[in-house]
């Protein structure tokens, strides 16, 4: 068996005059070994789930920098788990018109973050509500809950940090395809469809 890789990571606090930064050991997965780990886990922690919670969306700006912040609470506390910067780009769609990407909000979320969605891709993921709002096409995804802090390897080269209590999602296990999501995330804007163990 190979030895175990861990890593640290800072989560940022959210409220610094209160409580300081945290430092968390998380184990690493890489991504040729998630689909090993995750059937590792007993069916009590696993779920057949769907994102049903209601979304904002406007068309970008191509160029236009797009700041995601993501926030967990960790032991308590509320911090940030992630943040980074994507750039809204032009695409073309099936009609041969081009369009900018779309700029999406969770409006259900704890963090209520922004993110980018190609435009390619965007009208075969949401449609739209009377009130302008957007509602996810149901897409059903297994999703795995982790009982330990781990970081991920996604199959696009970027670590995904999943904290004890959230989930590693199942996109395409054949080709190593998994992200994350976070606790609160799941809980604000997901369905579960249903559990395969007695309990979750």
């Amino acid at each position: 068996m190979d030895e175990l890789e861990f890593r640290d990571i800072v989560l940022k606090s959210l409220h610094p005059e209160q409580y300081p930064d945290k430092v968390v050991r998380c184990r690493v997965i890489q991504n040729e070994d998630i689909n090993a780990y995750v059937n590792a886990i007993s069916d009590e922690k696993k779920m057949v789930a769907t994102k049903t919670a209601p979304v904002e969306a406007r068309l970008g700006q191509v160029g236009e920098t797009v700041h995601t912040t993501l926030t967990t609470v960790y032991e308590g506390n509320e911090y940030i788990l992630s943040e980074e910067d994507n750039v809204v780009g032009e695409r073309e769609l099936e009609d041969g018109t081009k369009a900018p990407d779309v700029v999406v909000t969770n409006i259900n979320s704890t963090s209520n973050e922004q993110y980018v969605v190609k435009a390619n891709k965007f009208s075969r993921m949401y449609t739209v509500n009377e009130d302008g709002t957007f509602t996810p096409v149901p897409d059903p995804r297994t999703l795995t809950r982790v009982s330990e802090d781990v970081i991920i390897m996604t199959a696009w080269g970027a670590p995904a940090v999943c904290l004890a209590g959230s989930y590693i999602v199942t996109y395409d296990a054949a080709n190593n395809d998994f992200n994350t999501i976070e606790q609160g995330a799941f809980d604000s804007t997901y369905e579960v469809q249903s559990a395969l163990g007695k309990q979750l």
